[in-house]
């Protein structure tokens, strides 16, 4: 298809070549590799904020805990469940093993938030199953009806430390967990071979739940941790009859228990709107809003609904070219940074579906940072959506939802020009061409 837009847009040029020009075809220019060719159209669009409830959180990037206040959207939570399986299938701890110390070790990718503030977290064995055949989202609610660790600690996110039992260096929490719960949940346990439950790690994953990490109330920070990391693991020490006679080896056995993205984890956000500057509830979708909101974990999304197009719908224009530009707020980074990139979702019916479904390549949404006032601003192509609405070839719904980029793994959010800002709107500008 791409091919066809090509050819017509040499044959176009060289209509205007010969001809006098008209003013159905206006001068043509490359913006970030996308030819921009025909008459400009600020066409109408109408934006606001909606909750997005349906955040699908299975096995996410990164793993999210601890929480924090925003004067704009208010507090936002997040926590964590996770399965883990065995290093080694049949685990043999040795004659009358005792364990002397268990550590889960928690590799950071990043946060959001004050991190000089001492940070709470809880660390319980998981109540629920994450199955497989289960959908899990971040409004999913876990317990962990038995406490493994509650401590507060100072996180520190860009310090690389070697903690017991890792062979390098790395950016990781790590946390002691209760000895006495792993001695009869793990190695006493072990010892009973006819229960079949660690001889496979399908069977294990059955007996033994997983784990359930929250942070305490009052946070500051929330943090992101990496399933993808080899440090991502519960270790244990033991001794056993044989070891505590060693005289030549360290004395005491280690054994692993491992949380890498071989096993299910899920995300679960939580959020109290009601110190924020915004009331979801009260939105006018006809006549859109001044600003407009979105948030990473499923806290707020804006919708643009593309009302300007119905009314060229019957126009038989060709677009060139579609971009949809969305200001953010002037000063509303200061304190909390916005998301890298912005994601586009159409609306078809229940089902919510990713614009790059359209495109052959990448759609834009980045961050763009321009002129000497550093003016901050969202473009999105979407020249192939608004073609194929136009020309009746879609059934999705003239709308866009504007998500945070990997949003079930990050909180970062961006405050928005709304469609009624005086100043600087959310705007869609279309290149079109006209057949003759």
């Amino acid at each position: 298809m791409r091919i066809s837009f090509t050819v017509l847009g040499i044959a176009l040029i060289g209509l205007a070549s010969c001809e006098r020009n008209t003013g159905e075809i206006g001068l043509d220019f490359v913006d970030q590799n996308a030819l921009k060719i025909g008459k400009l159209e600020s066409v109408s669009v109408v934006s606001y904020t909606e909750p997005f409830d349906s955040l699908f959180t299975m096995k996410p990037s990164f793993l999210m805990l601890g929480s924090y206040v925003d004067p704009v959207f208010g507090e936002a939570t997040a926590s964590f469940a996770t399965q883990i399986i065995l290093s080694t299938i049949g685990p043999d701890f040795g004659d009358s093993a005792t364990v002397d110390s268990v550590f889960m070790y928690l590799p950071f990718v990043g946060f959001y938030g004050d991190t000089s503030a001492p940070f709470g977290l809880t660390v319980s064995h998981l109540d629920q199953h994450l199955s497989s055949d289960s959908m899990f989202y971040g409004s999913s609610v876990f317990t962990g009806s038995t406490v493994l660790a509650d401590t507060v600690i100072q996180p520190q996110p860009g310090r690389k430390r070697r903690l017991p039992g890792m062979g390098a260096p790395n950016e990781v929490i790590g946390l002691r967990l209760n000895t006495a719960f792993f001695q009869s949940t793990i190695v006493d346990a072990a010892v009973d071979t006819t229960s079949g439950n660690f001889q496979s790690n399908t069977a294990f994953l059955e007996y033994f739940r997983g784990f359930y990490v929250q942070g305490h109330a009052g946070n500051k920070a929330i943090y992101q941790f990496s399933p993808g990391d080899q440090d991502m693991r519960v270790r244990f020490f033991f001794t056993n009859d044989s070891l505590r006679t060693d005289t030549v080896g360290p004395g005491y056995g280690v054994y692993d228990l491992l949380a890498w993205n071989v096993v299910n984890s899920v995300n679960s956000f939580a959020f109290d709107k009601s110190q924020a500057e915004f009331d979801l509830t009260t939105q006018d979708t006809v006549a859109g809003e001044i600003t407009t909101y979105v948030q990473g974990m499923g806290g707020a999304v804006t919708v643009v609904d593309l009302v300007g197009l119905k009314a060229i719908q019957d126009s038989n224009y060709f677009v060139n070219y579609a971009e949809l530009r969305i200001p953010v707020r002037e000063g509303s980074a200061l304190s909390y940074a916005t998301p890298v990139k912005l994601t586009a979702l159409l609306i078809e019916g229940n089902d919510r579906r990713l614009l790059t479904e359209y495109l052959n390549g990448n759609p834009g949404g980045d961050l763009v940072v321009s002129s000497v006032l550093r003016d901050r601003a969202y473009t999105l192509e979407i020249t192939k959506f608004v073609q194929q609405w136009l020309s009746g070839k879609d059934s999705a719904e003239a709308k866009i939802l504007l998500v945070p980029d990997r949003m079930s793994s990050s909180a970062a959010r961006a405050v928005l020009n709304g469609n009624l800002d005086p100043f600087d709107p959310i705007r869609l500008d279309l290149y079109v061409t006209k057949p003759r």
